[in-house]
Parts: structure tokens; sequence; C-alpha cells
């Protein structure tokens, strides 16, 4: 931990901010999008297990929300 503290101290903390922020929001749309593929796996005739699709989209939403909360405030912390 020490020596990654170190590599990092040298770079530019805004930048990596906004860095770290890009990726939870690419995090939060891919949650979604996975969201959305398993409701309508659900609904339409493929061997999706109803209970089964509705876990992975409650667990995704809790992803998708605290990724993109994550993403907002580094993006609003100056």
């Amino acid at each position: 931990m020490k020596k990654l503290l170190k590599k990092y101290t040298g770079k530019n903390l805004v930048e990596i901010r906004r860095e770290l922020a890009r990726a939870h929001l690419i995090i939060a749309l891919l949650s979604l999008v996975a969201i959305v593929l398993l409701t309508l796996g659900a609904t339409q005739p493929v061997t999706f297990d109803g209970t089964l699709s509705a876990v992975c989209v409650i667990l995704l939403s809790a992803v998708a929300f605290i990724s993109l909360c994550m993403s907002v405030s580094l993006f609003r912390k100056k």
C-alpha cells in the first residue's frame, strides 16, 4: 500500500479523481444495461429463472446506485 501511495503522490490528484469518477460512471451504466437485459430476459421466452433475475436486478440496482453516487460526488469535489 505504501508503494502505491508513493507512486501516486507525484501525480495530479484531480486527474486521478476524474478517472475514478469516470470508472464509476461506466460501472453504473453497465449495471443499468444488465438490469434491462435481465428484465427483458425474464419476460421473453428465454430460459431465465424469474426469481434469480429479480435478485440480480436488485443487486445490480444497488451497484448502479452506489457507483452513480460515487461518480457524482467525485465530480463535485474540487
